[in-house]
This record gives C-alpha cells, structure tokens and sequence, in this order.
C-alpha cells in the first residue's frame, strides 16, 4: 500500500485520534487536524502537518477548505456525533465514506434503532420497556426493577444508571430529558459480569470477525463496581457466538448494505445465550488492531486509513489471516482514578519501557481534575498488554499497577483498583 502524498482530515482531536495521526504519517499521508478547539484542547493538532480551526458542522465550509486544498478523505475515528457530518461532507464532496447516513444513524447514533434491526433479523437484543416523560401508569406497571436507564444517542457510559425504584426512574429519566436526551431508553436490567464485545472488519462486502473481548469493571474501595477495568482477550465464549448468533449478524449486516468498514458489537453472555444492546458503525476505542497486528499481521486501523484516502482496501487475505482466536492473552488495562486533582506520577517511564506493553494511550496529566464516575472520563492511561500464559499476564498487570503512584493533592494513591496478581488471573480464566 502506498499512500505517499495522500491527504487525510481528521475531526477528532483526542488521544486516540493521536495514534490514528501517528500511523497515517507513517504511512506517508499529509494529515490535517479540523476542529473548533485549540491546540491546548486538540492535541492532536500539535502532532498533525496541518490544524485548521473550523467547526466541521459547517459543512459547507469545510467541503470548500477539501476542495481547495486537496484533500483526498476523512477519518472519523471514534465519536459517533461525528458521523452525520462526515457523511455529509463526503457525499457532497465526493469522498470515500465507511457508511450511508442512514447506516449510521441506524449502527452508530440510535441504539433504539439498532435494537429493532435486530429483531428483523434474528440478533437476540436486552428486553426493552417502552417509557415516555409523561410516565404513563400503564408503562410504569410493567417495569421490573431494577431498570437501566440511558440516552439512546450516548456513548463512553455517559447518562447510564441503573435505577432500582420507580422514583431512581423518574429521577433520572428527567434529568436526561432536562439535559436534551429526548430518545431515551429504559430496559432491563442484566445481571451478568460476563460483558462481551466483538470487532468484524468488512471489506468489499464481506464481514470477518477480527476479535473478541470480555469486559470487566474495577471495584471500589467501599466495594461497588467503578469504571471499566479490563478487556481481555480473546473471550472463550467466540465458539459458542459463532455456532449460534453470528449467522444471524453476518445476515444482518449484509442486509443492511456495509461494504469497506469496521464495526463492533456489545451484549452480555447470559447463561448459554447471548443479548445484545450496542454497537457502533466506527472504530471500537479498545483499539483491538494493536492486538491483531501484533498477531495475525491485520491492522483494521491500516485497512481504514488506507480506504479513507483511496476509496479501497488492497487487504486481499483479510478472511484469511483475520482470526479471533488469538495465540497469546492479551488485555486492555484501563487505570482510571478516583475523584481528586492529579499532584504527580510515578513510574509512567519504567511502565513504557516494559516488553508486555505494546501501548500506552494518556489522558489527564498532573493538574487535572478528575470527576469519578462510571464513564471514561475518569481513566488517566489504557494499556494494550500482552503476555504468553495467563499467569504471566497476570503477573505483568500487577506489576505495572505497583509501579505507577497516581498522588492527589493529599499524598494519596488515586488509582480506583490497583491491580494484585490473584484479581488479574480470576478475571483472565473468567474471560
């Protein structure tokens, strides 16, 4: 693949747009930062050959900046609110696009929407109870506490509580209401610890499972469940997935018409079966590429780098080499903090250094204040690590734990769970 002298805009201004930057330069792609920040609340922008200070909403403008400066495509990368304007940009401009409008707002902008294309198709989803602001008695009677309550257009974990109470629902469903959540749902709760995500790269039509993961949420010190914690790779569930729901989503997703993208499904495994509540037509922020780069030679970051500026991807083994079966463990380890302003760290340096680690993404630095909260606002690093057995892996997390001090204003460990050795190897076999 060459893409020398390619220029590629990115909207995205986050540090994972920054790894997304990265690569594209080493590929030899121009790449141009266009958003309304600046450079100290973009830092991207810092990094990229070019920033423009532009709100992309205006597409108008920015199809006229495409036009007269040459640009060859657009990447979106992680932001779902992104979507409708690169959609927009690109058909108006004539660029390549990983999806219609329509798929968006369907894969990506509306899980409501999402939910009912499952059922079209086959694709179990989580139990929905139909709620409007007016809470009708006869609604309001069918609930089953407790409820999950969430914005159908949010992403990160933002706006989601569980709500045990008909007063927790109202409560809560008005104060998204109040907020401009005017699509919100309200569904039932899932007991489950065995959270299951699932990355499928589609090319030229043809969808291919490219990895799959189990989540799994820190605990706190009072011993509630915090912010997510681990992603560990691969899920044992894969096999069982693919002898029973996937056919259903490979239908699904041919239906609907995807041709040259990436895309990642979220459920729970319940028992034996499967319900599913998400996705996103986009590139999943757990980042898998790092993982199946390193193993079976496929970056789907590469594949959509490449088609965002040639309206193609020259992968011609992608169904082969693409296996979600991976030959070592792997996780992503996300360290978030609890509330408090970040005085200093630790160990960031000697973590870097270590074999195990193929990644490190930052977030917040000293000075930072940091909300706690069950979102990712509050994680400061996400990990890509990875190790032969099991137990070595488990060995490695908590070493890096103990190596990072994460000090508040007060001299006190900020890290939400830090990691021991016997925690990280449960969750690995629980995987």
């Amino acid at each position: 693949m060459n893409l020398n002298g390619k220029k590629l805009v990115f909207f995205g201004g986050s540090g994972l747009d920054v790894c997304a930057i990265v690569r594209a330069k080493e590929l030899g792609i121009t790449t141009v930062v266009c958003n309304k920040f600046s450079v100290d609340k973009s830092p991207a922008k810092a990094i990229a050959d070019e920033a423009w200070t532009e709100d992309f909403s205006n597409t108008e403008r920015i199809g006229t900046l495409i036009r007269e400066r040459h640009v060859d495509g657009i990447f979106v990368g992680w932001t779902d609110s992104h979507l409708p304007y690169y959609a927009a940009i690109c058909q108006q401009n004539g660029l390549p696009c990983c999806g219609t409008p329509e798929q968006f707002a369907i894969l990506s902008n509306n899980k409501k929407r999402f939910k009912e294309l499952c059922g079209q198709y086959g694709v179990p989803v989580v139990r929905e109870y139909p709620l409007s602001i007016d809470f009708h008695p006869e609604d309001l009677a069918r609930m089953q506490y407790p409820v999950m309550v969430k914005p159908a257009d949010g992403s990160g974990g933002r706006g989601v509580k569980r709500c045990d109470s008909e007063d927790a629902l109202k409560t809560h469903y008005r104060a998204l209401y109040t907020q401009g959540s005017t699509n919100i749902i309200c569904e039932e709760y899932i007991d489950s610890k065995k959270e299951i995500f699932l990355n499928y790269t589609i090319v030229d039509s043809v969808c291919h499972l490219a990895a799959g993961y189990m989540s799994f949420d820190s605990i706190r010190a009072d011993g509630s469940s915090g912010p997510a914690l681990l992603h560990v790779y691969p899920s044992s569930y894969l096999r069982l997935y693919q002898d029973t729901v996937e056919p259903h989503v490979l239908r699904m997703l041919k239906g609907i018409g995807l041709q040259n993208a990436v895309l990642s499904l979220q459920g729970f495994v319940v028992g034996d079966r499967f319900v599913f509540h998400e996705t996103g037509l986009r590139m999943g922020g757990g980042q898998s590429y790092v993982f199946t780069k390193k193993l079976n030679g496929l970056s789907a970051l590469d594949q959509m780098l490449e088609f965002s500026v040639t309206g193609r991807v020259s992968t011609s083994e992608t169904g082969i080499r693409d296996n979600p079966y991976f030959s070592k463990y792997g996780v992503n380890y996300y360290i978030s903090l609890r509330t408090g302003r970040i005085r200093e760290i630790r160990g960031l340096e000697a973590v870097k250094a270590m074999p195990q680690v193929l990644q490190l993404s930052s977030y917040h630095k000293p000075g930072d204040f940091i909300q706690a909260g069950t979102s990712l606002d509050s994680v400061i690093y996400r990990l890509h690590v990875m190790d032969d057995t099991p137990e070595q892996l488990a060995r490695t997390l908590e070493t890096i734990a103990h190596t990072f001090c994460i000090l508040d204003e007060n001299g006190e460990e900020m890290q939400v769970e830090r990691l021991g050795y016997d925690r990280a190897l449960e969750m690995i076999h629980n995987a």
